[in-house]
């Protein structure tokens, strides 16, 4: 019997249409039949107090929003404060990160603090996105 490794997967996007269509899109990605050594493990978070209330140190994937707003709260955080915990709790963790003002952020930066690529939303995100999540797949299986 083939023995899989579980891979987990973090969406951390609060527009509730694209973290839905995000996650279908992985799952799509992450197709068993493919990546026969993988089981996939896939946890969507609307915010970013969320997703650091709930990270998890095991995680291998992460796909950030940059600018995350959450209207139920008074606490205002965004992609640099789910990074710092980041740091803290799974430094092999990939992080991608997403957002439509690209050229607003300091890029050098987020790579100090743990971001690995970067992917503008605005121009064939998904595409791109797919892209980076199978070359990490890929490293994993030869691996």
């Amino acid at each position: 019997m083939l023995k899989t490794k579980e891979i987990k997967i973090a969406i951390v996007e609060d527009n509730e249409f694209f973290n839905k269509s995000l996650v279908k899109y992985i799952q799509t990605i992450c197709d068993p039949e493919v990546y026969q050594k993988f089981s996939f493990k896939i946890k969507s978070f609307a915010n970013a107090n969320e997703a650091i209330q709930e990270l998890e140190d095991d995680l291998d994937l992460i796909i950030l929003d940059y600018f995350l707003i959450d209207p139920a709260s008074d606490e205002y955080l965004n992609g640099v404060d789910v990074l710092n915990e980041i740091q803290k709790h799974c430094d092999h963790c990939t992080v991608i990160l997403m957002s439509e003002y690209l050229e607003n952020l300091d890029q050098n930066e987020l790579q100090k603090k743990g971001v690995h690529e970067f992917v503008n939303k605005k121009i064939n995100s998904k595409n791109r996105l797919g892209s980076l999540i199978q070359q990490s797949l890929s490293r994993k299986v030869s691996a």
